[in-house]
């Protein structure tokens, strides 16, 4: 059941970028001041960061995400590109066409159906406990969480459980599931302080893309009605 912009943006902001703070990383050096990570734990962020540090590739995503007060649950499918750095465009395809995308410095959110672009900084929009920071260096991914490996996972299957090192309105936990024999991510739980979640399953993910920059700009149409975030 579609509620509205309001939900739509949590759908993304509360998930999405999550991914691309691991999808568009750097390779890590552990921080200074935090504290070492447990071996098993390391050895899987490390094959992740290894897999998704400078490589464009494409997937396909569903996400469902719940608000726990209103008791709604709304769900979205599409196709994703990433090219590193921090380059990423979101195409949703049902409940209804939908297009976020950013060359890492704007930040695009165009709704066709409504002639409507809502633009902003990406560093602004997505800022401050949101994410945007992961963006370009997925260091802080270590420095500004707990992580921990999950007791659900399986040998095939590792889980990841992330906790804010600080507290955060928007991110109360993640728990990230893991292929162990590829690192490839194919699930993001995000939860936050108020038990809503947003569950991005992954699938038909292809690495070694070469995207042309110009699928990360975006031009708008004549006649959109243009709004600032």
């Amino acid at each position: 059941m579609p509620t509205g912009l309001f939900l739509l943006r949590k759908i993304f902001f509360g998930g999405v970028i999550l991914m691309c703070m691991v999808m568009t990383g750097v390779a890590v050096a552990q921080d200074e001041g935090t504290a070492p990570l447990d071996p098993l734990v390391d050895q899987v962020l490390t094959g992740v960061e290894n897999r998704y540090a400078s490589s464009a590739f494409s997937a396909r995503f569903t996400i469902e995400s719940t608000l726990t007060a209103m008791q709604v649950t709304d769900t979205a499918t599409g196709r994703l590109l990433v090219k590193y750095p921090g380059k990423m465009r979101w195409e949703y395809e049902e409940p209804d066409p939908m297009l976020f995308v950013t060359d890492g410095e704007t930040l695009w959110m165009y709704q066709p159906q409504e002639r409507q672009v809502t633009k902003g900084q990406a560093a602004e929009v997505l800022g401050g406990s949101q994410g945007a920071s992961f963006l370009s260096d997925v260091r802080l991914l270590r420095k500004q969480f707990r992580i921990e490996l999950d007791p659900n996972g399986s040998q095939e299957l590792a889980r990841l459980k992330l906790t804010p090192r600080e507290e955060a309105f928007d991110i109360a936990s993640i728990t990230m599931t893991i292929v162990r024999a590829t690192h490839d991510i194919i699930e993001v739980v995000t939860t936050n302080v108020y038990e809503d979640t947003t569950r991005i399953v992954f699938h038909d993910i292809a690495f070694q893309q070469s995207f042309a920059d110009e699928l990360f700009q975006f031009e708008i149409p004549e006649g959109t009605d243009v709004l600032q975030f």
